[in-house]
């Protein structure tokens, strides 16, 4: 059994609006602020790399497998929202049999190393980053208090590899920390691949905060001035 607790102000609840395809989220104030993912997936270079991508498989095959993703991963966090909320989970068994036998891969790794939990699948915003999105979980992990992140993948992934993991992460920890005064200095990024492979990394929210100025600035002067024309 797996204990919440939540004593601070309740997260307000936000609306999400689409521009050019893009996901906004609308702050209690009126405010609309770009999702972390949407500023991440925006970066210079990313998404001339995953254009790219797109030619090269063809693009009926890049559909099918980036549905197959998305599937995989949304039953996957499924599980482990119902699990960490004490929750009977057998029921998944049937809908997706990949994600649960992936699931089952990850579940002692959950076990041994979460403890209270905080908060799950809530939406935040940061009024100093100008930015918004829905965190999986923070909770402690190994006695620590941390954003963790659970991610799913065909294969394994090397740490060069997902940095922006690493400052997704790190923007919710400082959406967290504005709104609740408590700190969270550890990101944890905790994935499985299709082989049955878990890779976790902890990472300090100190080394991604340059980064997560750096991109989410680009995304104001390049991206939102251009929807403002």
């Amino acid at each position: 059994m797996f204990i919440h607790e939540n004593n601070y102000e309740p997260f307000p609840e936000l609306q999400t609006v689409k521009y050019n395809g893009m996901r906004f989220y609308e702050t209690p104030e009126g405010l609309k602020f770009p999702s972390i993912t949407t500023v991440i997936d925006k970066q210079r270079g990313k998404s001339e790399g995953l254009q790219k991508w797109r030619e090269r498989v063809g693009e009926e095959a890049a559909k099918l497998i980036t549905r197959k993703a998305a599937a995989r991963g949304t039953a996957f966090h499924h599980i482990c929202e119902d699990y960490i909320n004490n929750q009977d989970i057998e029921a998944h068994k049937g809908k997706n049999f990949l994600s649960w036998c992936m699931f089952g891969e990850m579940k002692s790794h959950i076990d041994d190393a979460l403890g209270k939990v905080l908060m799950q699948e809530q939406p935040m915003y940061s009024n100093e980053y100008k930015v918004a999105g829905r965190c999986d979980l923070i909770g402690e992990y190994n006695g620590e208090l941390a954003v963790i992140d659970f991610k799913t993948t065909t294969t394994e992934k090397k740490e060069e590899w997902i940095t922006d993991y690493f400052v997704q992460t790190t923007a919710y920890a400082k959406m967290f920390e504005e709104h609740t005064k408590l700190p969270v200095n550890k990101v944890v990024i905790m994935m499985v691949s299709e082989n049955a492979t878990v890779q976790i990394w902890e990472k300090s929210t100190k080394d991604f905060v340059p980064r997560l100025e750096e991109i989410v600035e680009s995304f104001y002067e390049t991206v939102v001035a251009e929807i403002h024309k």
